[in-house]
């Protein structure tokens, strides 16, 4: 009989949520959504040994998560109490226990999950993707979102940031008109050639028929999917412009379960957009990863508008890790003013670099978080 070392528990001695408003460096358009600021919801837990995990869950009602205000009263009311005492080595199993004890409350639940990845990775000395069964590929490139007011500022902009490396562009359709956005597809591709990748998303802005006639009208440009270019509710309306569509077309605020990804499969839908806020976290989206992979979708892996770099490098470690990312992983702290680690993740030549360092590889700046605190 062996005689195998038993690990010490690591358990939890405090647990704190901060909600935050953070401005953006620029304003974001989406379909019928202005946004110069962010509000997002961190979670720090420490253990009896003095190490600290974070995670973090946006804001983001539409696509399936939840306001700050109902994230932090469902932390106080559900969770906060259970998690005190805790073993972090039990990491499934707390995070199986929250999502019962709190069923309506995914991106909470979302934020502490990272968060008992951030904490038990630094316990074991590993980075998290080691966690989630380990590294498939240790650099992503990054995918940028143009959103603009006019075709010249988009173009400008995807300009410069071609010149930073960047080399997969998503446009936000539904900021212009149809028209304009049909000449923006054509005209990126004009400029940047055959390396250019570009999708489109319309953040459900677009009926059936301007769908269509936008499919239509780009069909030629090598565009790689249509994300959610309709309502949510409006399954017949996808499940028929699935059927006539030259463009592969995709779903983010339609998916918000696994239900929603078997949904999707069953439209015909050729991929979906994943988010730790609307799948539970970390542990929810390598859930989804597989069967998206069992099903043949192809996966989205994104940030809501804008998570910080807690969000980010876990983005980064998912990317890592699941199958099939092969629709983009777009991280969106670098629109931040200001973030609150101490390091961002930033793209070198074109590809962002998964960290090695243990846990999420971040440093939490608590004084930053204290600047941006929403009262």
């Amino acid at each position: 009989m062996h005689n195998y070392p038993t690990a010490a528990p690591l358990l939890i001695k405090s647990v704190k949520a901060f909600g935050v408003k953070l401005p953006l460096n620029k304003i974001v358009l989406m379909a019928g959504v202005e946004l110069s600021s962010v509000e997002t919801l961190l979670i720090r837990i420490e253990a009896e040994n003095g190490l600290v995990g974070w995670g973090e869950a946006s804001s983001a009602p539409s696509h399936g998560g939840a306001t700050l205000p109902d994230m932090l009263k469902s932390f106080h009311d559900e969770m906060h109490s259970f998690l005190i005492g805790k073993n972090v080595l039990e990491l499934s199993g707390l995070t199986d226990q929250l999502n019962q004890l709190a069923k309506n409350a995914k991106s909470t639940v979302a934020a502490v999950d990272v968060a008992l990845y951030d904490l038990l990775g630094k316990y074991l000395g590993v980075p998290v993707h080691v966690l989630l069964g380990g590294a498939k590929r240790h650099q992503v490139p990054p995918l940028w979102l143009i959103g603009n007011s006019n075709i010249e500022k988009d173009l400008l902009e995807a300009q410069a940031k071609w010149r930073d490396g960047y080399r997969f562009f998503k446009l936000k359709l539904g900021v212009k008109s149809l028209e304009d956005d049909i000449a923006l597809t054509i005209a990126m591709r004009e400029k940047f050639g055959s390396s250019l990748q570009m999708c489109a998303d319309a953040n459900m802005g677009m009926n059936l028929a301007q769908a269509t006639q936008y499919v239509q009208a780009v069909k030629n440009t090598g565009l790689a999917y249509l994300e959610q270019p309709l309502d949510k509710k409006d399954i017949t309306g996808t499940q028929a412009l699935v059927k006539i569509s030259p463009i592969p077309i995709g779903l983010d605020e339609s998916v918000t379960a696994i239900d929603d990804i078997l949904q999707a499969a069953r439209d015909g839908v050729q991929g979906v957009s994943l988010k730790t806020l609307k799948l539970g976290g970390l542990s929810g989206v390598i859930g989804a990863g597989h069967i998206c992979k069992a099903f043949g979708l192809q996966i989205n892996l994104a940030s809501k508008m804008a998570e910080t770099g807690i969000g980010a490098a876990a983005l980064l470690h998912l990317s890592a890790v699941l199958p099939n990312v092969n629709w983009g992983v777009s991280p969106t702290h670098l629109y931040l003013t200001q973030d609150v680690v101490s390091h961002q993740d930033k793209p070198e030549n074109g590809f962002f670099k998964i960290s090695s360092l243990p846990g999420l590889g971040i440093t939490v700046h608590e004084d930053v978080i204290q600047k941006h605190l929403v009262a």
